[in-house]
């Protein structure tokens, strides 16, 4: 008997989470909002919802983004996100800066400091044989012996390793390093969304992780620490990143046979994030 086609939807930004902003210094939002004026202004901030529910989209935005002014160990506990995103080296180690952060909050004390890290590098083994280039991004879901606890912060299920650098260093050279990682990142959940919509019509609903969407993403500046890279580099690429997969998912047509003019456009709004850096620098 085949099997019945894809869901079909109206909305082609169904399956984008929220993305929740983590920002523990005021600089960091503020960059991020004159970002959107600038190159996004259809966006704004999303202002907190209730903490312990999922709510889709408003209908003016295209994407809902919401800071959180808190550190990761201080977020409320009924703040619910389902992901949470490592933006630091290539090879998984989850023990410094933002990632020591993450071991501690949802390893610590019930399980050993290095439990995500030995599941993040055996993922990264299985699909990149151990070293996930920068600006990738690898979906690594917590370990049994973490979730089965019911204690996790947020009730977070998944940690997303997207590299901006091969080993902890300045990576300002590498000029679209965060472009590519949320880019990396949105094709990964999306992806995940979609497949999960896909196999509920084919089996009326199923168990398990596999089952579960990801609605809520909780995402900290990336790169802006030992990568040196600016707040003002790093919210404009995550500002296009987003607008520019908004647009692909919106506009198959156009990104499904782009051309070297509409190739150009694209690059030139990106180039804008550090050419002037560069020419300041010089």
């Amino acid at each position: 008997m085949a099997s019945p086609p894809p869901l079909q939807t109206s909305d082609p930004l169904i399956d984008l989470p929220e993305i929740l902003l983590l920002c523990r210094e005021e600089e960091n939002a503020v960059a991020f909002k004159d970002a959107l004026l600038k190159y996004w202004p259809a966006v704004t901030f999303s202002s907190s919802p209730p903490p312990s529910t999922i709510h889709p989209p408003p209908q003016q935005q295209k994407l809902k983004i919401t800071p959180l002014y808190e550190r990761l160990n201080t977020i409320p506990p009924t703040q619910l996100f389902d992901l949470v995103v490592s933006p630091a080296n290539s090879y998984g180690r989850l023990d410094g800066a933002f990632d020591d952060a993450i071991s501690r909050t949802f390893c610590l004390p019930h399980h050993p400091y290095h439990t995500l890290t030995h599941a993040a590098q055996k993922k990264l083994y299985e699909r990149w044989r151990g070293y996930a280039p920068p600006g990738t991004c690898t979906l690594v879901p917590f370990p049994e012996e973490i979730v089965s606890t019911g204690t996790v912060p947020g009730g977070c299920r998944w940690v997303a390793l997207c590299p901006t650098m091969r080993m902890p260093e300045n990576v300002v050279w590498d000029r679209e390093v965060v472009y590519k990682c949320v880019w990396a990142l949105l094709v990964e959940v999306e992806r995940w969304n979609r497949g999960v919509r896909e196999r509920e019509q084919e089996s009326k609903g199923r168990g398990g992780e596999e089952g579960k969407r990801i609605d809520r993403i909780l995402m900290p500046p990336l790169a802006v620490g030992v990568g040196r890279v600016s707040k003002e580099r790093w919210a404009g690429q995550v500002v296009l990143a987003m607008k520019h997969f908004v647009d692909a998912l919106e506009r198959p047509e156009r990104w499904g046979r782009l051309d070297w003019g509409e190739l150009g456009q694209d690059a030139f709004e990106v180039e804008t994030t550090w050419k002037l850096e560069e020419m300041r620098r010089k």
